[in-house]
């Protein structure tokens, strides 16, 4: 059900990991997306024939990316999104990622940018760190703002539209940046333009290598906006790519949520000053084989999740979706979805209300009161917490989870 619609031909990206254009197609990935949405509903996921490098060829550019995370990003509100360092979680991922920015960075008067910094989260563990100097940049001016109102000095763009009297950086961090970046080569060059002669750069991104191991939701990371799948030689590839030798890389798991872990790789690298020849670009054979593993996971439990909802929703009137993210996105697009008839979506995230989503309105909860639709919780992580939130607001509606769980037979008390 995810191969309905006919691939691209030829990718439109090359291999960001190698520069080679010769890939085969691992997955074709739909989504129903946001009336406006500035963001592909069509992708193809691609592995490099020559490095192994897995990536995603969407029909889009840079600017489309940059657009939509200055006027669409999640980012800014502490409530549906991380960074923030606000959660206890939160906290102590960022904290850890300060202490190994500040294993390799001994002077704690060295320059650093976080480039992507939400609203200020890691800027501010690196300040417990005892770093002096640090400087936020990120495409939102909400984040941007936020992160000012937490003392630190803050500019709105990326790295590749950073203010032109932005001094250069003894360090930059791109903490879970790297996998959103669609002109990789355009964005290493903007670094290296930021960067003192022999400085340091900070790259974490999910593990795309353990992502099966992690699997909490079905095709989870092929998502609207995370379109670079890196392994540990993967980093290392498109580091070395564009002249930045390795210090250390590492994989790590992050706790996310009290249930909920996630697999990460990160690695501090120096500025050579020259790219490496293609001849050294050393092949990843393991990666594209642990995608397909996860591919055919998410599809069994995607699959799960279409005869579950198949079967609750025989007969059903309309219904009501909790939730308008990523997840909701790919089940829109399931059979069983696209023939029920949605009057309305609730969504926590202030971005998307007033948006309208597979002709139906994205609402705050709150919104919801006096209707009397079913409603699908549209999550697998939180579907306990929101069941729980929905009876707070004294909603009597029946509740449908994904998958066979207590909820669905939760009722008011």
């Amino acid at each position: 059900m995810h191969s309905a619609a006919a691939p691209s031909p030829r990718p439109r990206r090359a291999c960001s990991a190698c520069g080679a254009g010769n890939t085969s197609v691992c997955h074709h990935q739909k989504f129903v997306v946001p009336d406006g949405y500035p963001l592909p509903a069509v992708y193809d996921v691609v592995a490099c024939r020559r490095c192994g490098f897995v990536y995603a060829d969407p029909p889009a550019s840079q600017q489309d990316y940059d657009y939509f995370y200055s006027d669409w990003s999640k980012y800014d509100d502490a409530a549906v999104s991380s960074g923030g360092g606000l959660s206890p979680y939160d906290a102590a991922r960022l904290a850890i990622t300060a202490s190994e920015i500040a294993r390799a960075l001994p002077d704690k008067s060295a320059t650093i940018l976080d480039a992507g910094c939400a609203t200020g989260g890691l800027l501010s563990a690196l300040r417990d760190e005892g770093f002096t100097s640090l400087t936020g940049l990120d495409p939102s001016p909400r984040c941007a703002a936020a992160c000012h109102q937490r003392g630190f000095s803050t500019h709105v763009g990326t790295i590749g539209s950073a203010p032109a009297d932005m001094p250069k950086f003894d360090c930059i961090v791109l903490s879970h940046v790297l996998e959103h970046v669609y002109d990789i080569p355009a964005f290493f060059a903007a670094v290296k333009r930021l960067l003192v002669p022999g400085g340091y750069l900070y790259l974490e991104t999910p593990d795309a290598s353990r992502y099966a191991e992690f699997l909490s939701a079905p095709f989870q990371e092929f998502n609207t906006e995370h379109i670079n799948h890196f392994s540990v030689r993967a980093l290392k590839n498109v580091a070395r790519r564009f002249g930045f030798s390795s210090v250390v890389v590492e994989q790590k798991v992050l706790q996310t949520s009290a249930d909920v872990h996630y697999p990460a790789v990160f690695g501090v690298f120096r500025d050579l000053g020259v790219a490496a020849p293609h001849s050294d670009v050393i092949r990843d054979p393991d990666l594209p084989n642990r995608i397909s593993h996860y591919i055919q996971q998410s599809a069994a439990m995607m699959e799960r999740i279409n005869h579950h909802l198949g079967v609750q929703f025989y007969g059903q009137q309309p219904v009501i979706v909790w939730g308008a993210g990523q997840l909701a996105m790919k089940l829109l697009a399931l059979p069983c979805l696209e023939r029920t008839k949605i009057c309305a979506l609730a969504d926590n995230n202030p971005v998307l209300r007033g948006k309208f989503l597979a002709g139906a309105p994205v609402l705050a909860p709150a919104a919801l009161a006096g209707t009397r639709e079913p409603i699908v919780i549209a999550t697998l992580l939180y579907a306990d917490e929101i069941a729980a939130q929905i009876r707070r607001l004294g909603l009597t509606n029946p509740i449908l989870s994904l998958l066979p769980r207590t909820i669905d037979e939760v009722r008011p008390t």
